[in-house]
């Protein structure tokens, strides 16, 4: 709720705030709009700042909103954008239809159903726009600017605009809409994002730099719904997620005019937060003014001990606001960001700068370590050979690549790693933030073994198994000065902070704990030992979701790394201690195709059973995790409901006790065939939806254990077709008679299962 004091303000305010959409304009984009879904897209926001663009639906983000649909009134035309491209399908739905109708109805004016629509993009809007009367042409890019001319309204995707050479077209839409015409798009800018990596959504995504001068930008991250299905048109909301408005209540606030409740600030916070990262640098609306405040206000920066929360709306501001003019600035003018000192941390004054040469072998992709670090603020000279200049390498300076901008609280800067190409024999860069310097790998990458020598950088602490002596190690590198550290083999690098390995005098025996564990994740899955290149595990201060996260790296917390290098405790601590590694290293080698919905959090986890059995000794009746004699009581439970799929899926532990009892009766064996059976398949032949998933799941199981498993999935409440049961009925019936207490399970004759086959 808005306090009444902010209302009595901005009621003052009228003459000078940014216009409000008129009450028509909204009457016509959400007529007979109750609820918009994009099913399983992530809807991303979009910035509204301008004096004559207004929020139209608004998605969740916590207590917040942030638009996920605006429009803006240029010249004599109109602008629509959204959040995802989603929102313009699922056409089966009335609402869904009804939305395009009214966008082009509102961006058509005065023209109606007269207009002439030309579809470049999102050809889904074609069909319904013809079946209501408007004149609909799909023309191909390269058709755009002749056919401007004939066309009233424009369905556009701005990512098109993103070559610089493309500054021509931008301008020419920028006239078609100056001069009467209307323009449509729709993008997630965490997916632009992801496509180009190094590039920003404020300063290269070509439909920011047109659709900015409109009042209107496409943002990261993305924002939940708000009603059962997808995001109601209920007109919540639309006040402060329009930045302009909420500025001038940030700044009346600031110089003690009319106070914010908390709320409000929250609000305010993210509104901003959102939209200076992704208004282009030459903006003259926004910036300037978020710029005077900060500098009138010289607010704190997020410290581990000193967290920047949502209470300090000018801080998160300065914050945003820095991170683009550091991406912006040149290398002469690089310094040392205040933040760097808590996280990831100082470099000593007097630890040596130096000149070394790392050779790296182009045949393993992605991050090679090269044992030194990049002070914050201080530059790097990198050098590689002339022959090596188009190769795709790159070079990632920090390996905390999480970013927290969505927190309502930072511990750290909310982005501190830093990633460039190396399109030149000699390039000069550095980070604010310091960090590791990693050269990057292309796959596919055909340059051999290539001499990259770096300049001006410390000496880390980097034990590589099978090259590093334990004497150098315990002498001289583990007490190198650079404040992270990493520990490595083929298969796995640790990224810790150094402070953890002064007093590691045998990293040997402890990388031989963590290749246990990758072998017994290979073994499970039923691949080589060897891999393409080494997964790894990086220890941050704040990470962007869950206690850990799965991908490369995987990320964890702080209070991990003791751990992390005590090879006594990873040996015998098993599920207590270590479920979290193999269940994250699971996700990265579970398969889409015997992972249905429900069970993401599930599959993993037959790899973090494996692995306690394997490293810990652990086995699965005695997992502690696993718990089984408190789940046998959920299964009891469960199967006293009714055995809801639903409820099954919720409930990780819940599903993987079906998983476990299928282990227990028929071995680990089973899973290993299992799995080697779908990679063995043609791509043709595996499953492309999840009711195929758990057909072929049945079937492939069954085959494989030479069981009819059919009736057990049933009784679990595992839907499947009726035609894949009956492809099973001519194995041999398999329902143990006390499946339904949990675990241990019998067999047929009575005796209890001991993880072997029948």
């Amino acid at each position: 709720m808005m306090s009444w004091r902010m209302m009595a303000a901005l009621l003052l305010l009228v003459e000078v705030g940014p216009a409000a959409a008129a009450p028509a304009d909204l009457d016509v984009l959400l007529d007979n709009v109750r609820e918009v879904v994009a099913p399983r897209c992530l809807v991303g926001p979009v910035a509204v700042f301008g004096t004559r663009a207004f929020p139209v639906i608004t998605g969740r983000t916590g207590a917040n909103r942030l638009p996920i649909l605006a429009a803006a009134h240029y010249g004599k035309g109109r602008v629509v954008l959204s959040g995802h491209e989603g929102l313009y399908g699922t056409l089966e739905r009335r609402d869904q239809r009804r939305l395009i109708l009214n966008i082009t109805t509102w961006l058509a004016g005065a023209r109606g159903k007269q207009a002439r629509v030309l579809v470049v993009d999102h050809p889904q809007v074609a069909s319904p726009l013809a079946e209501a009367g408007f004149a609909v042409k799909r023309i191909a890019y390269d058709e755009l600017l002749p056919s401007l001319k004939n066309a009233d309204v424009l369905f556009l995707a701005g990512g098109r605009l993103t070559p610089r050479d493309q500054d021509k077209v931008i301008e020419a839409v920028a006239r078609f809409v100056d001069q009467g015409g209307g323009w449509c798009d729709g993008i997630p800018g965490w997916g632009w994002l992801q496509l180009n990596p190094g590039l920003s959504l404020a300063d290269d995504y070509g439909g920011n730099r047109l659709s900015a001068r409109m009042g209107l930008a496409i943002a990261d991250g993305w924002l939940d719904p708000t009603g059962p299905e997808g995001w109601l048109a209920d007109r919540s909301g639309l006040t402060f997620s329009h930045a302009s408005t909420a500025l001038t209540a940030l700044e009346r606030h600031a110089d003690g005019q009319a106070k914010l409740a908390k709320e409000e600030l929250a609000q305010v916070s993210y509104t901003l937060s959102s939209a200076c990262g992704a208004v282009p640098g030459d903006d003259r609306v926004l910036l300037p003014r978020l710029r005077r405040l900060v500098a009138r206000k010289r607010p704190a920066v997020p410290l581990p001990k000193q967290p920047l929360s949502l209470a300090e709306p000018v801080g998160r501001i300065a914050c945003v606001l820095q991170h683009a003019e550091l991406r912006r600035a040149p290398v002469s003018r690089l310094r040392a960001h205040p933040a760097a000192a808590g996280f990831p941390g100082a470099v000593p004054a007097s630890a040596p700068r130096v000149t070394a040469t790392v050779t790296i072998d182009t045949a393993v992709p992605d991050w090679h370590s090269t044992g030194l670090y990049a002070a914050p603020g201080e530059p790097v000279e990198v050098q590689i050979p002339d022959e090596a200049v188009g190769a795709g390498l790159g070079l990632r300076i920090g390996s905390h690549t999480d970013t927290i901008w969505h927190h309502e609280e930072w511990r750290r800067f909310p982005e501190i790693s830093r990633a460039l190409p190396l399109t030149r024999a000699v390039t000069r860069c550095g980070n604010p933030f310091g960090g590791i310097l990693y050269v990057t790998v292309p796959r596919g990458c055909r340059a051999g073994r290539v001499a990259v020598t770096i300049k001006g950088a410390v000496r880390m602490p980097l034990f590589v198994a099978g090259e590093t002596t334990l004497e150098a190690w315990r002498t001289t590198i583990r007490h190198y000065p650079a404040p992270w550290a990493e520990l490595a083999t083929r298969k796995i690098i640790l990224t810790v902070p150094a402070a953890v390995v002064r007093d590691l005098d045998d990293p040997e025996a402890l990388m031989q704990v963590w290749d246990e564990g990758l072998d017994a994740i290979a073994d499970l899955a039923g691949i080589p030992h060897e891999r393409e290149r080494p997964e790894r595990i990086c220890c941050d201060q704040q990470i962007s979701g869950g206690y850990m996260h799965a991908g490369y790296p995987i990320m964890t917390h702080l209070d991990v790394p003791p751990l992390m290098v005590d090879r006594e405790r990873l040996r015998t601590g098993g599920a207590k201690l270590c479920w979290g590694f193999w269940h994250e290293l699971g996700h990265n080698y579970q398969s889409a195709d015997w992972t249905f919905a429900g069970t993401g959090e599930t599959t993993n986890n037959l790899f973090s059973l494996y692995c306690c059995e394997r490293v810990s000794g652990e086995p699965v009746l005695k997992n502690a995790w696993l718990n089984v004699a408190e789940r046998n009581q959920t299964v009891r439970d469960y199967f006293a409901r009714g055995a809801k799929f639903a409820e099954w899926c919720r409930d990780p532990g819940l599903s993987l006790m079906f998983y476990a009892q299928l282990q227990q009766a028929f071995g680990w064996e089973a899973y290993q065939r299992l799995f080697a059976d779908y990679r063995a398949a043609n791509r043709k032949d595996l499953p492309t939806n999840d009711d195929e998933k758990r057909d072929q799941f049945l079937v492939r199981f069954s085959r494989v254990v030479g069981r009819n498993l059919g009736p057990f999935f049933t009784a679990w409440g595992i839907p499947t077709s009726e035609e894949a049961r009956r492809s099973i009925e001519d194995l041999p019936l398999w329902l143990p008679p006390d499946f339904q207490n949990g675990l241990p399970i019998t067999t047929g004759n009575g005796t209890a299962t001991t993880g072997g086959r029948e």
